[in-house]
Formats: C-alpha cells, structure tokens, sequence
C-alpha cells in the first residue's frame, strides 16, 4: 500500500514539473534579446499607421494648392483613418481571434501599404481620399493589435512595463513624421504626368507607405502569438513557439526546456463567422465587461481628441506662427491672423510653403516626447499604472489650457512633447484590457475599444477644422478639459 501511495506522489511529481500553464511557461522562458526584438518588430506595424494618419500634418499643407483644400476639408481628410479603422473593428477582431493574429497583421500592413502608395498618384482630392480610405480600412489591426500581440509573448510580470514602452515607440515613429518631411518637402521638383504634377508631397506620400510594405516582410519571421494557438487546441505548436523563446533567450538546447506539454484547454470548434461575432461580442456588451469596454473606449475618445484635434493641426499652427513672425502673439493669434494670403488684386493666393524652422522645432518636439513618454512608460514597473495613467490625463490636459497664454515661439515649442506624450495613454489603456478581458475575447475587446479612439479622432479632427479659424482659444480649453475629466474617470479603473 504504502509502495502505490509512494508512486503516486512520483507521477503527481513528474506532472507538476513537466506539464504547466501558458503563462508559467513564459515565465520559464524569460524576457530577453529575442522579446525585445519581437518588441520592435512588431513596432513598425504600429510606427507605419502613425506616419500614416501623423504624416497629414506636413501632407495637407504641402498639398493644399495641387488638391485645393480648404480647412474644413482638412478636418474631414484627418477624419479618414479613425473612420476607416471603426468600419472594420468588427471584422478585424473576429479575424485576428478565428485566423491569428501573424496572418491578419500581415495582409492588414500589405493591404494598407499598396494603396497608400496608390494615393500618391492620384491626380484631385476626391480620388487621393478615396485611396486613403481604403488605406484606412486595411491599417486598423496594424495599429490596434499589435500592441496586445507583443503582451502575448511576454513574461506576465513584464507585460505592464513592455506594453507601455513598446506604446512609446509609436512617438519614435511621429519623431520620424516631421524628419522625412524636412528632407523631402525641402525638395524642389515637378514632373509632368498630365493630368497632375507630381511634387515633393506626393514622394512623402510613398515614403510613408513603405513603412507598412516593411513590416509586412518582417512579419513572416515572427511566431504566432502562443495565446492564440492554445486558444484554438494548437498546444504543441504554442509549446514550440515558447520553447523557441527559452532556447534564443538562455542560450540552451530544446531538450533543456523542463516544461513538455502545456496545461491548457480551450473550445477550438469552428463557427461561422454571424455565430462567432455573436459569440465574441455578447459577452463584452454586458457585465461585467460593459462597464470596462465603454470606461476604456471613453478614455481612449479623449486621448485621440487630443491627438487629431490638435497634434495634427500643431504643424500648421507653428508654422503660420513662424511665417507670421509671431513675436508678442499667442498661437492662436497667429493661426487666424492668415488663414490666406492675399495679393495685390485682392484674389486669394494658395500658399503652400513650410517654414524650415517648422520642420525642426517639430522633429525636436517629436523625438523629445518620445524619450519623455519612454521615462513615463518605465515608471510603471514601480508605480502603479493607474496613477500613472491619471497624471497623464490630468498633466497634458492642464498643457493643453495653458499652452493658449504663450506668446513666445520658444516656450510653445517646449509644451509641444508634452501633447504628443498623452500617446502613453494608448498602451496603458491596452494593459487595463489585457488584465481585464480574457484571451478568447481580448483581440474583439481591444477593437472594439478603439472605437472610442475613432470617435475621438473624428471629434477632435472636424471640432477643431471648425473653431480653430473663429474661436480658437475655446478648442484648446475644450480638449484640455476633455482630457482632465477623463483623468478623474480613470479612478474607476480596477486596481493592477
């Protein structure tokens, strides 16, 4: 008797030390080189939506005269991409869940590339937005899903602090906005092709888009995201992704890894695709889910007000400031002292040049929030990321109030990384959903959390087209309060 007892508690032994749960595993195989390049990789799908929708900044003004834009239309050509990414937030969470998130991530980057290249030929506004917004359509899982992709292969006490500063690495890829349109906007060429001149512009245009044709390619050499193969009964292949990970990260053979089957089980039944949207969805929209999806979209309304209402018109404003040689005149003096030109026949004149100083205060301001947002997004390994999220929220609200008194080119150019650092906000809202949300429900809630940033885009984008030109002091003191109340809403978070 005492012999059975004894070989028991040998196979109970055995199954401890060799069978264990996905996230023991990860923990087994550390954090490492090969994170931090799976990190960074998967950085530049989201770098290229950023360099997509940032890149309007420097593209609009370029182009106001080939495709004559007012400012209106402007606040509607910025609406493009948030509206083309709520469109799809559905189809894109049901794929990434029911197909992986490698392949879909990947079609998304080609499919977004190829017509945003396609748009720089295009000869009048309305066939250069209809491009664009099949852009906008094809980038959306580019940008939302990658961010909780990278979550899925980390460690779970890394997780937090990696989804931050890989969030960070979307400011690098805005520092990244304003330096290529300096080197090419600075360019003086025009070439006939008939129906239109093709202008530096239209070159900045494709050099954007290559960013989403680069990271397609980069993605054939990333593994699938271990959460989603055990989440579809693939447990050996999830074990062989994360048995990759120990091997590159501690140098060890295949065999060295002590974890040889995983302890997980997930309904993997196929369903079409009305039934697993029902499935998908459903639970999301009531409790206890409801209350954290429509929490974290209102936040994410608030952070992408901001960035589209502002950061995106921020170009335009520094540089009719400069060109206006602004010396005792706040932002928004300069902004509705010339909307345009006028000549000496009293006719309108399109006017579409860019200070050089423009270019270079904004690749400052860029690269500054950049390290700016990095030093925040690191303080959450020892402070809690709530508390961090709040000051965030309530920080560069109060920046965005205070920024309408400047005067001065020079201070005005140093809140600038301060607006741009409430990117933060994205990926420490996304750690609340990766905690919150379940794996086989996490791709749909991340997207369907993003519809708060395409509503907040669209708001921020045609609130601002509409006020900056008449009452431009209240556009500032609108998204700054916007943002400080969303600061106070975060307290309802639940605890990390």
């Amino acid at each position: 008797m005492g012999d059975r007892n004894k070989v028991a508690e040998d196979d109970v032994d055995v199954k401890k030390n060799y069978s264990a749960s996905l996230d023991e595993a990860l923990t087994e195989a550390g954090f490492g080189w090969v994170n931090l390049k799976y990190c960074f990789g998967l950085g530049l799908c989201v770098i290229a939506p950023i360099l997509e929708s940032a890149g309007y900044g420097f593209v609009m003004p370029a182009a106001v005269c080939d495709l004559n834009i007012s400012d209106t239309q402007r606040g509607l050509i910025y609406s493009i991409p948030p509206v083309g990414i709520v469109l799809m937030l559905f189809q894109w969470g049901y794929l990434v869940d029911t197909k992986g998130r490698k392949k879909v991530i990947t079609c998304s980057c080609l499919g977004a590339g190829i017509f945003s290249t396609a748009s720089a030929f295009m000869p009048d506004l309305i066939s250069f937005a209809i491009c664009k917004f099949v852009t906008a359509l094809c980038m959306g899982c580019a940008l939302i899903v990658p961010i909780s992709y990278v979550a899925e292969i980390l460690p779970k006490e890394y997780r937090d602090l990696a989804v931050t500063v890989f969030t960070t690495i979307q400011l690098l890829g805005s520092g990244f906005v304003p330096l290529l349109a300096w080197g090419i906007l600075s360019l003086d060429f025009s070439v006939d092709f008939g129906a239109y001149f093709f202008r530096p512009w239209r070159l900045l245009v494709i050099v954007y888009a290559m960013f989403f044709l680069i990271a397609s390619v980069f993605l054939f050499f990333v593994p699938e995201s271990p959460k989603y193969l055990v989440a579809v009964g693939r447990n050996d292949e999830a074990l062989n992704v994360v048995r990759g990970i120990y091997i590159k990260n501690k140098k060890k053979r295949p065999e060295d890894f002590p974890i040889k089957d995983l302890d997980e089980n997930y309904d993997s039944k196929k369903e079409s695709f009305l039934t697993s949207l029902k499935v998908q969805s459903l639970p999301l929209l009531k409790p206890p889910y409801l209350k954290w999806l429509l929490l974290n979209a209102f936040l994410l309304f608030g952070a992408y007000s901001v960035l589209s209402g502002l950061y995106s018109w921020i170009p335009d404003i520094l540089n009719r400031l400069l060109i206006d040689d602004g010396e005792g005149q706040t932002a928004c003096d300069a902004f509705q002292s010339i909307s345009q030109a006028v000549d000496d026949d009293g006719g309108d004149v399109c006017n579409d040049t860019i200070d050089r100083t423009t270019f270079i205060i904004s690749t400052i301001a860029s690269f500054s929030s950049f390290v700016l947002a990095s030093l925040i997004g690191s303080t959450v390994k020892f402070i809690n990321k709530k508390i961090v999220l709040i000051l965030v929220l309530i920080g560069v609200g109060t920046i965005c109030i205070v920024i309408t008194l400047i005067t001065e080119v020079i201070p005005f150019a140093v809140m600038l990384p301060f607006i741009q650092g409430i990117n933060v906000v994205v990926g420490l809202v996304t750690a609340f959903s990766v905690d919150i949300f379940p794996v086989n429900l996490r791709g749909m809630a991340v997207c369907l959390t993003m519809v708060g940033s395409g509503l907040g885009t669209v708001f921020g984008a045609n609130i601002s087209a509409l006020l900056l030109n008449t009452a431009c002091n209240v556009t500032f003191y609108l998204l700054g309060g916007l943002l400080i109340f969303c600061g106070f809403l975060a307290l309802l978070l639940p605890k990390s």
